[in-house]
């Protein structure tokens, strides 16, 4: 039986509970980059598949790539998450994903980048 990952964030890195890859979290401690952390008991009620009575918060972590297959198997809860939601660091040619968002510094005024439906290019928005 596969024991159940506990002992981090440790040293810069959260195990991705989808996937089990080391998934790095230099922006917030309790997330990873461009992933998503929730607690597993927030999603219960009584009788549910987990039943959250008086039990303290276990926080799941999933990395980008895992975030991006739970929204393709759902899809509908897909369309909750608006494009633009998160951020990508670095002078990428193509979007990490239809999600992304960049800004690209000019002078004193910058521009920010949306990536497009396909995630294969970058929308100037205005």
């Amino acid at each position: 039986m596969n024991e159940y990952p506990k002992n981090y964030p440790c040293r810069g890195f959260h195990i991705c509970h989808g996937c089990g890859s080391m998934a790095p979290h230099h922006i917030q401690k309790s997330v990873s980059d461009n992933g998503w952390a929730f607690d597993i008991n927030s999603f219960g009620a009584y009788g549910g598949f987990t039943d959250p009575i008086g039990e303290q918060p276990e926080w799941v972590r999933l990395c980008h790539d895992c975030v991006l297959k739970f929204l393709n198997t759902f899809p509908l809860i897909g369309l909750l998450v608006k494009a633009g939601n998160h951020s990508q660091f670095g002078p990428n040619e193509k979007p990490c994903c239809k999600y992304a968002w960049k800004t690209e510094s000019i002078g004193d005024s910058s521009i920010t980048y949306l990536a497009s439906e396909d995630a294969e290019s970058w929308e100037i928005t205005l």
